[in-house]
């Protein structure tokens, strides 16, 4: 589905009054949850005594309570009550060659039983897993590991500075690059500016400049009138767009912004964090053909193993990471590059290029995407629909992410759209369908034509909840 289709489109769903399951036919399904997640929800009252909110995973099905797993396997998950779920979720994006794959664990015990998880010291493991990003990443010819994906942007945004010597950064509204000070800005929607920054002080978005997704004319003028505020240090950006394409891009953003980079001498930071080696093996980077000065990498290099993050880049760019202690960067982390982290990306890396991942995967995404748009237009009445950029999928059903902030009623209009979307997730969850926030589902090499069929079937028994008008 091309960029003017799914904006046209969501701006139908926004259009149209939010089709809630009337509580007759809910009520059954939230009771039916309750029974089918008894240990799920005695973990969560205790959790509770123990945990701020009783969860600590932001991905996590909250409403009405946590699901507490136990296994994964495949393309499937199992919860402590031992349902089963078709997993879409995939650990939020990282899993694409199938949960506990074989070829990949069996390396990682080998490398625990036999050397150790680790001695705070370098081993080669980090050379091999640096090589193997560098190969595929145009963009990329040095890297400096971290912990998180966090972390890598903390860290990228303080090499932008140091490099260019200039201040500001330029983040675009609705964008997801971690939760530190600076980031905590506009996330999740556009426009939300300070909305969710309790704790941090005004101060630290003194140097952060928000523009709003493809506004072309913005984003220009940023540049420029920051030239003389201590310039444009970079520009951080994801290449689908934010949330993962849930705001998707113009198609002639991100060349856009490399233009006005190029003009203005600021970096072009790609956060890579959910499309490097999903999206393609090379990242946006080579699918669009447009090479960033910067690039961010998180949980997908390691395949969900922990301890996982990465800035890369150009050398001379990187450069400002070495030398004396009065030239160079600070940047630390104990566990960063650890020989875990650094195996499991090495490894990850060869076997999603040799068992062709992202080609399986993106196949089924497509084929599933048609299926479940042939079956949303047999309900025209909702206007729900899906697209795609191959393995990210997003479903849109009350499109709470587009609503504008500049509507007089959006709070209340994202908070009922909201908790719409929970509803129907709940039924999903209890049915056996794992997606992410009631929006996103990633798929991996192991979905199948059953699991296709499954999610078809479950997506049928909500649209039957919910009535026809």
């Amino acid at each position: 589905m091309e960029y003017q289709e799914i904006k046209s489109r969501m701006q139908e769903v926004l259009a149209r009054p939010v089709r809630p399951i009337p509580e007759d036919k809910l009520e059954p399904e939230r009771r039916r949850y309750f029974e089918q997640h008894k240990r799920s929800l005695d973990i969560f009252e205790k959790a509770k005594n123990l945990i701020p909110g009783g969860v600590e995973h932001n991905l996590s099905q909250n409403k009405p309570f946590p699901l507490a797993m136990d296994r994964a396997k495949g393309y499937k998950v199992w919860d402590v009550d031992g349902n089963e779920y078709i997993d879409y979720l995939m650990c939020g994006a990282p899993i694409i060659l199938g949960h506990s794959f074989s070829p990949l664990d069996e390396k990682i015990i080998e490398l625990i039983r036999d050397k150790g998880p680790g001695m705070g010291l370098t081993s080669e493991y980090e050379l091999l897993a640096a090589e193997q990003i560098i190969r595929h990443m145009p963009g990329v010819e040095m890297v400096r590991f971290l912990q998180s994906g966090t972390e890598a942007d903390m860290a990228v945004i303080r090499i932008a500075r140091a490099f260019t010597g200039k201040q500001k950064i330029i983040k675009i509204g609705g964008s997801y690059h971690g939760w530190s000070d600076q980031m905590v800005y506009s996330i999740h929607l556009p426009g939300t500016v300070n909305m969710q920054s309790r704790g941090i002080p005004d101060e630290c978005y003194a140097h952060i400049v928000d523009v709003a997704p493809n506004d072309f004319d913005g984003l220009e003028k940023a540049f420029k009138d920051n030239q003389d505020k201590g310039g444009v240090a970079g520009i951080l950006v994801e290449p689908i767009g934010g949330e993962s394409g849930s705001h998707p891009v113009h198609p002639d953003w991100n060349m856009t912004i490399r233009k006005l980079c190029d003009q203005y001498e600021s970096l072009l930071i790609f956060d890579e964090v959910v499309t490097g080696f999903r999206l393609d093996m090379g990242g946006a980077q080579k699918l669009f053909n447009i090479k960033p000065d910067l690039t961010v990498l998180g949980k997908i290099i390691t395949h969900g193993y922990p301890s996982s993050g990465a800035v890369a880049g150009r050398k001379d760019v990187m450069s400002v990471c070495t030398g004396s202690m009065m030239e160079k960067i600070y940047i630390g982390g104990t566990l960063a590059a650890n020989p875990i982290s650094m195996a499991a990306c090495y490894h990850a890396l060869k076997l999603i290029e040799e068992h062709d991942a992202v080609g399986k995967a993106t196949a089924y995404a497509n084929r599933l995407t048609k299926a479940l748009n042939d079956l949303f237009a047999t309900r025209p009445d909702l206007g729900f629909f899906v697209y795609n950029f191959g393995p990210i999928m997003h479903y849109v059903t009350t499109a709470f992410f587009s609503v504008s902030l500049s509507s007089p009623d959006a709070l209340d209009q994202i908070n009922t759209r909201r908790k719409t979307a929970d509803d129907y997730q709940l039924i999903g969850m209890s049915q056996g369908l794992c997606t992410l926030a009631g929006t996103r589902m990633y798929t991996c090499m192991q979905h199948d034509d059953e699991s296709l069929k499954k999610t078809v079937g479950i997506w049928e028994y909500l649209l039957s909840l919910i009535p026809k008008g």
